[in-house]
């Protein structure tokens, strides 16, 4: 009788187990902002870096040197270290980050340019299944002064394992890349979390289309003056 019950108990831990992976298989999560707090390195090796704990990650940020990896505290692994091969000194790194609500979901870093107190675009990047991925840039700012951030305007959400990224349906969304103003709901980016080395792409709901692997997008040195008929400025072509 004994056998029997621990049995029954077995089967019913399993068939609770597999009933509520199924049940979040297929459910919509929402991200939201999260108010993350750096905090210096040194003696470490990552000194003058600021560090932030995501829970299952820490990001560590050099916005001098434009460089980001990412430790999975799990096993004390660097799963990412990115960079540009040469930075520029009158870029910053802004770090937004956004956490599911969730645990054990995809975290998403976009981590802002900003030049002069203007947003040049975002870098995404992805971390999921302990390790992190580098998805390509967005060369988006929100048409409010003079260049403000997306990330107030921002809506990510993750599906059967497709992560989205709109916008507020009426915000006005400006292209650093055309120079052209467009509706938030004109633009929709997704990324796989299965091919998420294969980075972002537009949706196929978006008018707003990218040209070419988003990872390779340039981005403008200087802040566009739509009030003047001047030339418009050059843009930095980035490899990465």
């Amino acid at each position: 009788m004994k056998k029997i019950f621990i049995i029954f108990l077995l089967m019913f831990s399993l068939s609770t187990l597999i009933s509520a992976q199924q049940s979040t298989a297929g459910i919509s999560v929402k991200y939201a902002v999260a108010d993350l707090q750096g905090k210096k390195m040194s003696n470490s090796n990552y000194d003058n870096y600021m560090m932030y704990a995501t829970g299952r990650y820490q990001v560590f940020i050099n916005s001098e040197l434009q460089k980001v990896a990412i430790l999975n505290i799990t096993n004390k692994k660097e799963v990412l270290n990115w960079g540009k091969d040469e930075a520029n000194e009158y870029t910053k790194y802004e770090p937004h980050f956004f956490v599911p609500d969730f645990k054990n979901f995809p975290v998403i870093l976009m981590l802002e340019e900003v030049i002069d107190g203007s947003s040049n675009g975002q870098h995404v990047i992805l971390m999921d299944k302990g390790q992190g991925f580098y998805c390509g840039f967005i060369n988006l700012a929100a048409d409010k002064g003079e260049g403000a951030s997306i990330t107030k305007y921002l809506q990510i959400n993750m599906k059967a394992g497709l992560i989205t990224f709109t916008f507020l349906p009426d915000a006005n969304i400006f292209s650093w890349e055309n120079y052209e103003i467009y509706k938030g709901k004109e633009i929709a980016f997704e990324v796989d979390t299965q091919k998420a080395k294969n980075g972002l792409r537009s949706s196929q709901t978006s008018a707003y289309k990218v040209t070419g692997n988003t990872a390779s997008y340039p981005a403008p040195e200087e802040k566009l003056d739509t009030k003047s008929n001047e030339q418009q400025p050059q843009k930095e072509e980035y490899s990465w």
